[in-house]
């Protein structure tokens, strides 16, 4: 089995891959239009956007190490370990809407099952029913649209049980990736 080596873009320290992320300050990683003190604002999308693609450009078993090179010192007395705390925050809140997504996601899973068996045992009964009708092209026609309609009633369901959910467990993976991620916060990068 070989190892996959990450993208040259990123820098290795010691067992851990650095994305690095320059600002001219630490304001700038916040969404300016939030009102909230720091540590409770959300991050700035374009910030956030980067990180979640840098980390899944970067496979692998290695660790994350998010590195923040800063052109100025913050303008608001903002220690480094505030900024740390603020990021796994908005991750922690990211998981979190994640796993209500899933949840959002299983419960319409289970009633549109419950649904589409219901659709479906009534379209087949009724299948049944029609085989008592006169003999002909009319009844078979009618026979075969009430068994499809009731398996094209499962479609939907299924979809959602099998496959709908999988993104959203690649995502959970990802953010705990980040979560994991040690954080450091350094002056200008040479």
């Amino acid at each position: 089995m070989t190892t996959q080596s990450p993208p040259s873009r990123y820098r290795i320290e010691g067992d851990q891959i650095c994305i690095d992320i320059r600002l001219r300050s630490a304001q700038q990683l916040f969404d300016g239009r939030d009102p909230a003190p720091f540590r409770e604002r959300d991050l700035d999308a374009n910030a956030v956007d980067y990180i979640y693609s840098a980390a899944e450009e970067i496979a692998g078993p290695k660790p994350l190490k998010l590195v923040l090179f800063l052109e100025e010192p913050t303008a608001v007395s903002l220690s480094d370990a505030e900024i740390e705390a603020a990021i796994r925050a908005h991750f922690e809140h990211e998981r979190a809407q994640v796993n209500r997504r899933l949840r959002q996601q299983r419960r319409f899973g289970h009633v549109a099952l419950a649904v589409g068996l219901s659709v479906l045992v009534t379209l087949l009964s009724l299948a049944e029913l029609a085989r008592r009708l006169p003999v002909g092209h009319a009844r078979e026609i009618l026979r075969e649209g009430l068994v499809i309609t009731g398996w094209v009633a499962m479609w939907r369901p299924i979809e959602v049980l099998l496959y709908d959910w999988w993104p959203l467990v690649q995502t959970r993976k990802l953010i705990a990736r980040i979560l994991a991620a040690q954080v450091e916060v350094r002056g200008p990068l040479h």
